[in-house]
């Protein structure tokens, strides 16, 4: 039998994903239609009782980027405006934001986290953030379009752990070199996002794995062979 491809105002929910999945769970399309239906208390219920259902993993890994990824392609298509996008993104914002509370407090590492220049897509990295204060970090997020040579600068002074650099456009990662070079002397450099997996290979710093999930655990490992250095990686400290 053919799935029923069920439509909302503004937009249509899919039956099926292009994250290569099988037909999604109710949660996902109840958050879909809800963000392009311009609902906010309907998203703001899904995120609150799948958070709790899921824990914090799985509601970014499993619900929340695969949904904002369909918001994408759809106003790709042409079944999203301009208009529900933004506004879907400001929504899974908004709750994303309240979770940050307290996530630059504690004694683990320090990690801050970065868009370069002219870069807007800052919302996955939000999602990082969140992610890595449950695995223990301290987090600053200094957001979309940071200027790169003023967060060196700071960086110099309050010396955090690491610095995530991330975004969705490798040209405006690739501008930014100068100041990744400058940034990867004086900490431990990672980049992360498409731009990462487009043209990290030829940047300073580590790129990180294209899955938040993923990321967020690579982090540490990161960390840990920058402070064991080349000789105890290899065996003969």
């Amino acid at each position: 039998m053919t799935p029923v491809t069920p439509r909302v105002k503004g937009g249509t929910v899919p039956a099926t994903w292009d994250d290569g999945r099988m037909p999604t769970p109710d949660a996902r399309t109840e958050l879909f239609a809800a963000l392009v239906g311009l609902d906010d208390d309907a998203a703001q219920d899904v995120l609150r009782r799948e958070r709790e259902r899921l824990g914090l993993d799985r509601l970014v890994g499993d619900l929340v980027v695969p949904v904002m990824r369909q918001v994408g392609l759809g106003w790709e298509r042409g079944e999203v405006s301009v208009a529900q996008e933004h506004l879907a993104t400001q929504l899974v914002r908004s709750a994303l934001d309240r979770m940050a509370d307290g996530w630059g407090t504690g004694d683990g590492p320090q990690a801050w986290l970065a868009c370069p220049p002219r870069e807007l897509h800052d919302l996955p990295l939000l999602a990082y953030g969140l992610l890595l204060r449950e695995r223990g970090w301290r987090v600053r997020f200094f957001g979309a379009s940071t200027p790169l040579h003023d967060l060196r600068r700071a960086l110099r002074v309050h010396r955090p752990e690491v610095v995530v650099v991330s975004g969705d456009d490798p040209a405006r990662l690739r501008a930014s070199r100068v100041a990744l070079d400058l940034i990867a002397g004086d900490a431990v450099l990672a980049l992360g996002g498409r731009a990462a997996e487009l043209a990290g290979a030829d940047l300073p710093g580590t790129v990180l794995p294209p899955d938040l999930v993923a990321a967020a655990d690579r982090l540490a490992e990161v960390l840990a062979e920058a402070q064991a250095g080349p000789a105890e990686l290899l065996g003969t400290a």
